[in-house]
């Protein structure tokens, strides 16, 4: 019955939304050169990060972070106290890549700083998001919350035994109750009765039944939930909006409503991302109790851990209906992600191939992750679906939609969180000029080639 009214209540917010935009006058679209849309970007970071600077001490820097956006032909540098084009030469010293929505931690004129790369062409939906005049470019959010990694998250202790995998074969309860989490919290943002106590109980027996997971993911509830939330709190203040208002609380919902439409969690079963919506919706209601919970975050609580410790729980029915769809989408996972596990697993132990270890200090800006799992014999992580450039002292290594191994070891000289790939005996012959190259569908790698590992024979290492 509560999950029945909430989801009435949604479908009447967006039902009145939907009006507005039926009785809106079509217009002619509006052409969004480059230009017009980096001036709009240079507006929305004026606007946004000197507000944010000055929103909390925890987001002090960005009173000082620069944004430095390039097409590979021309680019701008952009912060709290504008932007300007600047010399195309001088970007192109940083070695970036200008695909759409690319990123690096840089350092501009002796500034903290992130590049983005703009691509050749605005993506359509961007384009046609952008006829709307309130609509800021999607760039604010993604250099808000990536900047927020670089230059605030990074003086951070980082939590031991931290990181996003999930056990394999994956298991459907936690994932259940994440989502009936998620929908409690939504219905303490809309203002149902009770509604933060049932949290609470979800948020209690994933913690008790699953706390082998809750320990896994609580740097990254921690991490990507709060860098999600200060990314939004910057898209409303690039509008202008004042913090505390009835118009920054209407579009905070409509906001949060969106997101957990546009993340479907049922669909979508990767535990890290649940981290970004929850870490909004803890954020949000934790700001809306007046609570100064930044600050905690730093020092290593997590926002549902500040928000639901103290909250009495209060028994909630489940939802079947969502329970089944979800059973039935992590059989389906496990089912097309067992061949992939096991044709990794075969290259990789075997005792004839050897290990390309990568370091992640080599890994200097964006990469994308599907999954990752722990095996109970495997002490590594294995990585799906990985999509990640690596910049080397002497070359580079670009994965497509590779599966890999990661750990945190001391070997090659230091301490570091390894990518591990396995390549054949015949991938590791040296060319004439003493490089290492191969090229196939899921690696590209052209690197000095790598010395052996002292302890662990079948390990190379690649020199970051």
């Amino acid at each position: 019955m509560v999950i029945a009214r909430m989801l009435l209540l949604l479908l009447l917010v967006f039902l009145a939304a939907a009006s507005v935009a039926v009785s809106a006058a079509p217009q002619a679209a509006v052409e969004i050169t480059r230009e017009a849309h980096v001036q709009r970007l240079i507006r929305a970071t004026r606007t946004a990060w000197p507000a944010l600077a000055g929103f909390s001490p925890t987001t002090r820097v960005f009173a000082d972070i620069q944004l430095v956006v390039s097409d590979g032909r021309r680019a701008w540098a952009m912060g709290a106290r504008g932007g300007e084009e600047v010399a195309m030469a001088k970007v192109r010293e940083l070695g970036v890549s200008y695909e759409y929505q690319r990123y690096r931690r840089i350092v501009w004129q002796g500034l903290p700083a992130i590049f983005i790369g703009l691509g050749a062409a605005l993506p359509a939906q961007e384009r046609q998001r952008l006829q709307d005049p309130r609509a800021l470019p999607e760039l604010l959010g993604l250099a808000t919350h990536e900047a927020f990694h670089f230059h605030v998250e990074a003086g951070w202790l980082r939590l031991p035994g931290a990181e996003r995998s999930i056990i394999y074969p994956a298991r459907a309860e936690p994932r259940v109750y994440r989502n009936q989490l998620i929908r409690q919290l939504l219905a303490a943002a809309l203002g149902q009765p009770e509604a933060l106590a049932r949290a609470s109980h979800w948020y209690r027996r994933w913690l008790d039944e699953h706390a082998d997971e809750a320990g896994r993911l609580r740097q990254v509830d921690r991490s990507e939930g709060t860098a999600r939330y200060v990314e939004s709190v910057a898209n409303l203040l690039g509008q202008g909006v004042r913090p505390g208002s009835g118009e920054w609380s209407r579009l905070r919902l409509e906001a949060l409503i969106r997101q957990g439409q546009e993340h479907d969690l049922v669909a979508d079963l990767a535990a890290d991302v649940e981290s970004y919506v929850l870490g909004d919706l803890a954020g949000y209601l934790l700001e809306r109790q007046g609570t100064d919970w930044l600050p905690r975050v730093a020092l290593g609580e997590t926002p549902l851990a500040i928000l639901l410790d103290s909250v009495a729980p209060v028994a909630a029915p489940l939802d079947r209906a969502v329970e089944r769809r979800i059973r039935r989408a992590v059989a389906v996972a496990n089912r097309k992600v067992a061949p992939v596990l096991e044709s990794f697993l075969q290259r990789f132990n075997d005792p004839e191939s050897g290990r390309l270890l990568v370091p992640s200090r080599a890994l200097p800006g964006s990469f994308e992750v599907g999954n990752s799992y722990r095996l109970a014999a495997q002490p590594e992580t294995i990585e799906v679906d990985v999509h990640a450039g690596f910049v080397l002292a002497d070359g580079r290594i670009d994965l497509q939609a590779a599966t890999v191994a990661t750990q945190l070891k001391s070997i090659c000289g230091g301490e570091d969180l390894y990518w591990i790939l396995p390549l054949a005996p015949g991938e590791l012959q040296a060319t004439p000029e003493g490089r290492l190259r191969i090229e196939r569908a899921d690696l590209k790698l052209d690197i000095a080639y790598p010395q052996r590992a002292v302890d662990e024979p079948r390990s190379w290492c690649a020199a970051a």
